[in-house]
């Protein structure tokens, strides 16, 4: 008999998987992660939190492992970066791989994510007055325990 994994079981509530550019990179860097933190949520976040002088690709598959969710922020941007790309494809795998729902994911922008993503309900980000709204249901959904997907 398995048991469920807790949030505590996790170094990280969250690791965030966004594109680096703009407008993106400054919403995800100074209004969702602050947001997350003030709620006391774990951010793991790449420009902050990846080691120097480390793989790239071994520190995304850090942030993937020891976060409890991977928050996939879409955006045609994001759909473009081989590098998002496979962030989500590893957390998407893991999350079959240990029956867990382990990744969520926010449209910022417009886009049409890859069939593997479209079947999952996604919460709606791309209009700044229903922010607060928004952003206070990902926070409930990232302060739960992965579940069956």
């Amino acid at each position: 008999m398995s048991v469920s994994p807790t949030v505590d079981d996790f170094p990280y509530d969250v690791f965030v998987s966004y594109r680096h550019v703009e407008p993106e990179a400054t919403w995800v860097r100074r209004t969702l992660i602050p947001r997350l933190e003030e709620n006391n949520l774990r951010v793991l976040v790449d420009y902050r939190d990846f080691r120097l002088s480390r793989a790239i690709l071994k520190e995304m598959e850090r942030g993937v492992e020891q976060s409890c969710y991977t928050l996939c922020v879409l955006s045609p941007a994001y759909l473009d970066s081989g590098f998002t790309e496979l962030e989500n494809l590893m957390a998407d795998h893991l999350g079959y791989e240990k029956k867990e729902r382990r990744m969520l994911a926010i449209m910022r922008e417009p886009c049409k994510p890859r069939l593997g993503m479209r079947i999952r309900l996604w919460l709606d980000m791309t209009n700044d007055e229903e922010f607060e709204t928004n952003v206070e249901r990902l926070i409930a959904e990232l302060k739960q325990p992965p579940d069956s997907p």
